[in-house]
């Protein structure tokens, strides 16, 4: 079962040399030009994508969560946090879910749970090879270990990472 990806929206934006410039300009453009990159992410990876945003202050919007492009957008309530929402959101969710945020305070509450977190700039990352291998064909993280396993000798005694870093590395890999 793949696993869905619960997203702070504007921590992503905010922390993407991409998205990051065109927020400063107009927040509602940075929004769409995110939910446009995630949609072609999608594509390739297929995974279900929920977009977190915070609604708060904003009273102009008509509804609290809508679906674009393969995309769930929801917006916290009046009076709740979008850290809030997306803690409780992943609590629901369980196991099988990644939180992509820069936030330590949503990372340090979802300690406890069996949730994955992902920083946004490593996320965008994954997002910035996956568009790669969409257009070109090839993936930029295949290359670098590639590169990587030829020039590293074995020496030592190996070393098992624990079971929680392995389940975190192996979901990473995956997306």
């Amino acid at each position: 079962m793949p696993p869905t990806l619960i997203i702070d929206g504007y921590n992503l934006i905010r922390n993407s040399p991409i998205l990051a410039p065109i927020d400063h300009q107009d927040m509602e453009e940075g929004r769409e030009t995110l939910i446009a990159r995630l949609s072609e992410y999608r594509k390739i990876r297929h995974f279900p994508i929920v977009v977190v945003f915070d609604g708060t202050g904003f009273y102009h919007l008509s509804t609290t969560q809508e679906n674009r492009m393969g995309i769930k957008i929801l917006f916290s309530h009046r009076g709740q946090t979008a850290d809030d929402f997306i803690v409780s959101l992943a609590k629901q969710k369980g196991r099988e879910t990644v939180v992509v945020t820069s936030d330590r305070g949503i990372h340090d509450r979802l300690k406890s749970s069996n949730c994955v977190c992902v920083t946004s700039e490593t996320f965008d990352a994954k997002i910035d090879n996956a568009l790669y291998e969409l257009y070109k064909g090839q993936s930029l993280e295949k290359e670098a270990e590639e590169d990587a396993r030829h020039t590293v000798s074995k020496k030592g005694t190996s070393r098992k990472l624990p079971k929680k870093a392995r389940r975190k590395r192996d979901i990473l890999r995956r997306l």
